[in-house]
């Protein structure tokens, strides 16, 4: 089959993360097709309008996706690349997703201005920053004592937040610490930044944590097969183990909901291991299920363990 030679646009947030993100897909996809002329389209997306209210408030993750899914759907970007996680799991109707790249870290690290290396070592009645819900929760159940506080922003924003010294004279708010993506961090070229990673026993990640997806137009064929070949198999199946559980749920940025889905071997045959949580915000109850699945079993994983988040009582948790 004959190559097109058709340029492609590539549509991302502006956030310098976000920028790096869709210029390392554009190199890779440099890297199949030598003659591909790529340019990038960036846009500033509602969810980073509204820094000063929680994402629950303003709407929702999906607002980081709407905008970007907006110029597809106009014709003005050929491709979307997201963060995965900012992906609602409910797909927009003549859009899909081509390809799920190999994912970095899906874990989260502490940053603390002590410089302490867990949740356990920050002071008492710490202020922790976050406009996460189940880090939040997570938090609370390791340290009930602590004070969570809304922190938005870009990469380099939250963590200037934290590490900088206060200055009183800005007004701005003090956060002894926060939690963020190693992924992101990694992306950034922020890696130092990521010394204190923690283990998902203590900290399980949001679903897709620390994948990329590379949304196209369903008709856009020629989209579809440039991509193609980014596309990690293991990765894409663990992460739709992941939104699986959320879409089960019917989750959503309200919702303290966490998912991993990591490769394993079960009695010969490549599966995985599925963990997932429900956690009440003030992270007194939660409900939990880990669950591993080889081969065929694989299919039916995401239903077992929802079935056991419902027995754990999951559902209540949500209600409230």
């Amino acid at each position: 089959m004959r190559r097109s030679r058709r340029p492609i646009v590539i549509a991302s947030r502006r956030s310098q993360l976000a920028r790096v993100q869709a210029e390392t897909i554009g190199l890779l996809l440099l890297r199949l097709h030598p003659q591909l002329e790529v340019t990038y389209v960036w846009i500033e997306s509602e969810g980073d309008q509204f820094t000063d209210v929680s994402l629950a408030v303003a709407g929702g993750k999906g607002l980081f996706a709407k905008a970007i899914e907006r110029a597809l759907l106009d014709g003005k970007a050929d491709l979307a690349v997201h963060s995965l996680k900012d992906l609602p799991t409910k797909a927009t109707k003549g859009l899909i997703v081509a390809a799920i790249p190999r994912r970095e870290d899906p874990r989260d690290c502490l940053v603390a201005r002590n410089g302490a290396g867990s949740i356990e070592e920050l002071p008492h009645g710490a202020t922790f920053g976050t406009a996460s819900p189940r880090r939040a929760a997570q938090v609370l159940r390791l340290r009930p004592d602590v004070k969570i506080e809304l922190i938005r922003g870009n990469v380099q924003t939250r963590l200037r937040k934290v590490l900088e010294p206060v200055d009183a004279t800005t007004g701005g708010k003090h956060y002894d610490a926060t939690l963020m993506a190693v992924a992101g961090l990694t992306r950034a070229g922020l890696g130092e930044h990521a010394r204190h990673i923690l283990d998902p026993s203590i900290m399980l990640p949001a679903a897709g944590q620390g994948a990329l997806a590379l949304q196209c137009r369903g008709d856009d064929h020629i989209t579809m097969q440039r991509c193609l070949p980014l596309n990690d198999a293991t990765t894409s199946q663990a992460v739709e183990l992941e939104r699986a559980i959320i879409h089960g749920l019917h989750g959503d940025c309200h919702s303290p909901i966490a998912a991993l889905a990591e490769p394993t071997v079960i009695d010969g045959l490549a599966g995985y291991r599925l963990r997932a949580c429900v956690i009440s915000p003030d992270g007194k109850t939660l409900a939990g299920a880990d669950e591993r699945g080889g081969g065929k079993a694989i299919r039916r994983l995401a239903s077992r363990v929802l079935q056991l988040l419902r027995e754990a009582g999951c559902d209540a948790i949500l209600r409230r």
